[in-house]
């Protein structure tokens, strides 16, 4: 090892990697960086002063600078999982640790990447999107962390069927493939439910670091009680001091849900399914809605499974709650359906006790899915406000908060009610609608505003 060459290349990179930080901060609009971005909405009353937000948005306005020359590049990443350690030495490993990549970028300090966490409505997405934004880069993206780990497994069928002999590598291919296309992810809702997510997830996010990925992501949990009682989790928890090394962890830690500031639409989103006249009133407004066409049944093709859509017809698809939570639906199918629909009608929502884990999970899911392609949302529902649905310390005054805290459902379920009352209000039914598929109705909803 010439450790004067590897001095040299680390002292010149070091100096052309300040002149380039230095040229970016005076060449760089401030006026268009993310807190000033930021700043101004407050100066405007459009945003609230939070000392929390406005912290973080120092910390995300330090990485929108130093991202501006930040080329991205293969390096090693030490790491304590090997191929296979019945083969490793001694040897092997100590030369892990000290090896030399091609890249002489490997003794710049690279930005770290950041993971958000804190409570429903704290403004953590709106924040990211705000950086999301304003970064002046076309390989970048902006994704649920439910729908990045489908199109993740999706690419691994894909390439193995395809390729017999990318199964050396599969992994590597799938990695390569993506970072071709982006480099820089922002998640939001980071968060592991399911146990295939969990078993890979190290070895995914090792790889995408090692390539040079910068990540941003969003969560309701700090990283120490991601998957937490999940299934074989002492697979998943050598990820969990691997994030905090490859991250900036920052807590949110407000009390304010602004979700539930905003104001009431004109529209009547929410029916009490206990009154005989509800029927009524949902079938007039889903005339209103599909006018003049009538309501067919269809079918959704979701990765080879068929999914039987009871009632739709211009954008608008109808539900019984059983009919969408109640039955073995995934991730995928929610995603279909709020992808492809720009209203769901929602009926019969009952009350959710503890025992109801499955079905409560899928209506998180659900919601999420909506939230993320701006879907509007009609529901009856058999209690009397969304805050009932799953209030498992209203239900049993026996239990306490902190005996909930390990059920990952009880926790999620704070932002389930923050978004159904968000979905309820002027501001998000006037937002337009996300679509990803290549047929895409007109959405009528602002016609009833």
């Amino acid at each position: 090892m010439n450790f004067n060459r590897v001095f040299r290349s680390y002292s010149y990179h070091r100096l052309w990697s300040s002149l380039n930080y230095i040229r970016t901060v005076y060449t760089a609009k401030s006026e268009t960086s993310p807190l000033q971005i930021y700043r101004n909405k407050v100066a405007v009353y459009e945003f609230r002063a939070d000392p929390r937000q406005e912290q973080l948005m120092i910390m995300l306005d330090k990485l929108y600078y130093d991202l501006q020359t930040y080329i991205p590049e293969s390096r090693h990443i030490e790491t304590t999982t090997y191929p296979d350690e019945t083969k490793t030495n001694f040897l092997t490993k100590l030369t892990n640790v000290f090896k030399l990549s091609s890249s002489t970028n490997d003794f710049i300090e690279r930005p770290k990447s950041l993971y958000i966490y804190g409570s429903a409505g704290c403004g953590k997405s709106l924040l990211m999107d705000i950086f999301f934004e304003c970064m002046p880069i076309k390989e970048k993206r902006r994704v649920h962390f439910n729908s990045f780990m489908l199109e993740f497994h999706n690419r691994m069928h894909r390439i193995r069927n395809n390729n017999a002999t990318a199964n050396d590598n599969l992994l590597g291919s799938v990695v390569e493939e993506l970072l071709d296309e982006i480099w820089l992810l922002c998640f939001d809702e980071f968060m592991v439910l399911d146990i295939g997510d969990a078993m890979i997830i190290k070895r995914l996010f090792e790889h995408l670091f090692a390539k040079g990925m910068i990540m941003i992501a969003t969560s309701n949990r700090p990283p120490d009680d991601l998957y937490y009682r999940g299934l074989n989790r002492e697979y998943f928890v050598p990820f969990i001091p691997f994030l905090h090394r490859m991250c900036t962890v920052y807590n949110m830690d407000s009390s304010t849900d602004y979700r539930l500031i905003g104001t009431q639409g004109h529209v009547q989103t929410v029916f009490d399914a206990n009154q005989p006249e509800t029927t009524s009133e949902l079938d007039s407004l889903c005339t209103r809605l599909i006018a003049p066409f009538e309501p067919k049944t269809a079918t959704l093709d979701v990765n080879g499974r068929n999914i039987k859509i009871p009632w739709q017809a211009r954008g608008v698809v109808k539900f019984s709650f059983d009919e969408l939570c109640g039955q073995e639906y995934f991730s995928a199918d929610y995603i279909a359906i709020a992808s492809k629909y720009h209203t769901l009608i929602l009926t019969d929502i009952p009350h959710l006790s503890i025992e109801k884990r499955d079905r409560i999970r899928r209506f998180i899911i659900l919601i999420d899915e909506l939230y993320n392609y701006n879907t509007k949302l009609i529901i009856s529902m058999f209690v009397p406000t969304v805050k009932d649905i799953f209030n498992p310390l209203k239900d049993d005054p026996q239990l306490k908060r902190e005996d909930l805290l390990t059920m990952d459902e009880f926790h999620s379920f704070d932002r389930t009610i923050s978004r159904l009352i968000e979905m309820q209000s002027k501001e998000y039914l006037s937002k337009p609608k996300r679509f990803i598929n290549t047929e895409k109705f007109v959405d009528e909803w602002l016609q009833l505003q």
